[in-house]
């Protein structure tokens, strides 16, 4: 928090801060979180309107539901060779790290799916030097965040005095991912896929000179990341909350178990149908989501009104993932991990829950046009994962939630023994 900035959990804010506002000018980005590195031409996060509309319209063809269902192959693919790498750490008695075989399947799902080639962090089992350097860009982001505050209010001699606190390790780290990401877009410009994948209206609109190649190359890492890492962190978020609550992960690998005969059932189509892993997902996305910092606005010059108060021109606006969907005003029991609270919804104990306060892909015409990608990937991983395995925490995972947050958290292993079922 800073001077002129107000955080809200009121879930009618959403709307009042990040929706549309017909005839009214909206909250803008505030300009001090943007760390893109080519600052002419920044990513669809940190874009204007008009350039966020056009990219927007661009990749919303590839995001669409009808688009990423002809691409389930593809994620199913990857998830089978997750299950038999898997297989056999188990069989060889080890036990394994959750975080990283989710990452593993994550990023090369992205990779293939936005620049035509996998990452084969599946296939070697370990983090392929792009994957390695996407933790110190978004740790370089954390830091970049805070100085860029600071710089708004300070001056340049501000941030160039403090950049130099960013330690030298996380920014050569960075160098070398944006370095790599340049690579991989260009063997990507120069070889289309015989399929249409999520920068293949973005590289036509480039080759129709519509696009700026810089503005390519702004988004390719942006999109393997937001493809990626926040999906990776749920899945692994999920997968603690179910082996610390033995109730629910008996009740969800039962649900998982009747459902199916054989691992070929395990479709998209037949996960859709899983409610109580759809509960325990989202109960997750409010106690653990990825991205739990607030997303500032700022207020035009002439001030907007947020629940019902005026408030100045200027001003920062927000809403913490985190402290929103953790207030005792919104959910009943609110630190508890209790996915029936989005089934059993005329239950006395969570009839008053405000379940519309929950909004991890954030709201409005700038919410996170990935939602139905990482739905996806979720419910089949975790559908095949407590199909092929009973799960067992480990001792030395017990505390897995003291981390630190970047822009997402900074997550610890996850260390998980494996029982392949018979």
């Amino acid at each position: 928090m800073t001077p002129n900035e107000l955080s809200y959990t009121d879930p009618k804010a959403w709307k009042d801060i990040y929706g549309h506002r017909n005839g009214i000018p909206e909250n803008e980005k505030d300009a001090s979180q943007n760390f893109d590195a080519d600052k002419a031409h920044p990513s669809i996060i940190h874009a204007d309107k008009e350039m966020h509309s056009k990219m927007r319209r661009l990749l919303a063809n590839a995001f669409s539901d009808k688009s990423l269902r002809e691409q389930e192959p593809v994620i199913k693919q990857y998830v089978q060779v997750l299950i038999r790498r898997l297989r056999e750490q188990a069989e060889a008695g080890n036990t394994v790290d959750m975080v990283k075989w989710y990452n593993y399947t994550t990023f090369d799902v992205i990779g293939h799916l936005a620049l035509a080639e996998s990452f084969d962090c599946l296939q070697n089992s370990d983090y392929h030097p792009w994957v390695s350097a996407i933790g110190a860009a978004i740790k370089f982001g954390g830091y970049a965040r805070a100085i860029n505050r600071v710089w708004s209010q300070g001056g340049p001699m501000v941030q160039k005095l403090l950049a130099t606190f960013i330690p030298r390790p996380v920014q050569e780290k960075r160098a070398r991912g944006l370095h790599l990401t340049q690579e991989k877009l260009d063997r990507r410009r120069a070889n289309d896929p015989p399929y249409t994948d999520l920068l293949t209206n973005f590289l036509k609109a480039e080759r129709e000179g519509t696009l700026h190649p810089r503005d390519v190359d702004s988004n390719g890492p942006v999109i393997v990341i937001a493809g990626s890492e926040t999906t990776a962190t749920l899945l692994s978020g999920a997968t603690y909350y179910l082996l610390t609550h033995p109730d629910v992960y008996k009740k969800l690998v039962h649900e998982v178990r009747s459902a199916f005969t054989s691992a070929d059932e395990i479709t998209l189509s037949r996960v859709n149908a899983l409610p109580y892993m759809l509960a325990c997902l989202d109960e997750t996305f409010r106690v653990y989501p990825p991205s739990m910092n607030s997303h500032p606005r700022r207020t035009p010059p002439q001030g907007a009104t947020i629940l019902g108060q005026h408030i100045p021109g200027g001003s920062l606006l927000g809403m913490s993932h985190y402290a929103t969907h953790r207030s005792p005003l919104n959910f009943a029991e609110p630190d508890k991990f209790i996915p029936e609270r989005f089934i059993d919804t005329e239950d006395p104990r969570w009839a008053n829950d405000k379940r519309e306060a929950l909004q991890p892909f954030n709201y409005g015409p700038r919410n996170c046009i990935g939602r139905n990608l990482a739905y996806i990937e979720m419910r089949i991983v975790i559908a095949q994962v407590l199909y092929h395995f009973d799960l067992e925490l480990m001792p030395e995972s017990k505390n897995w939630l003291d981390q630190k947050v970047y822009l997402v958290w900074e997550k610890n292993p996850l260390f998980v023994r494996l029982k392949p079922v018979a």
